[in-house]
């Protein structure tokens, strides 16, 4: 399960990767190459259809803090700025060369509306986003970074071999020390 995905019924979804797909534009994006930053525009929604992405954001002391990682089969965007013409709060970052397919949320929104009532899907589009943004400030919130860190490596199992130590650190929201010293003494125990 993503931990920032956009989730959507399964024919919904399946629909929407299919129209990106179909009419999006494949772009190519190298490690460390962003396909938004924060403060800029962003008006696209895009499938990754091959690699993985950090959401990023600075902390208060200046250091890039990771909010959620996206991998192979998932949506990334800025929905929420794009559809009220703000600039994007988050940076999409390529943690490895990816593929993706593209389109903007204008053609997003123009197909759903042929295709399933754009009135009632922009609608639940929108709700389900904000049921994301409020599940997570409550992950945030509650969830120790023992059981953020199981639930990522559960979602990906090379892990390691995809994320940096730093990063799944900063996403846990511990010192990539901290981290390391916890798995060498494996205190980090499967949950049963």
């Amino acid at each position: 399960m993503s931990d920032y995905n956009i989730y959507l019924p399964e024919i919904e979804l399946q629909e929407l990767k299919n129209i990106i797909l179909q009419y999006g534009t494949k772009t190519v994006i190298e490690k460390n190459g962003y396909f938004i930053q924060a403060g800029n525009l962003c008006n696209e929604i895009a499938y990754v259809r091959a690699g993985s992405f950090k959401y990023t954001c600075p902390s208060s002391k200046g250091k890039e803090r990771i909010f959620a990682f996206m991998f192979e089969n998932e949506l990334i965007a800025n929905y929420i700025p794009a559809r009220i013409q703000s600039p994007a709060l988050l940076s999409i970052q390529a943690m490895e060369k990816s593929v993706i397919y593209k389109i903007t949320i204008d053609q997003h929104l123009s197909f759903f509306e042929k295709v399933i009532d754009g009135h009632v899907y922009v609608r639940k589009f929108a709700e389900i986003i904000a049921f994301r943004h409020l599940q997570k400030a409550i992950s945030l919130a509650c969830q120790t970074p023992e059981e953020k860190y199981f639930e990522l490596q559960k979602r990906i199992p090379d892990l390691f071999l995809r994320v940096n130590l730093k990063d799944i650190a900063s996403y846990i929201g511990v010192t990539p020390e901290t981290l390391s010293r916890m798995r060498t003494a494996h205190l980090f125990k499967s949950p049963k």
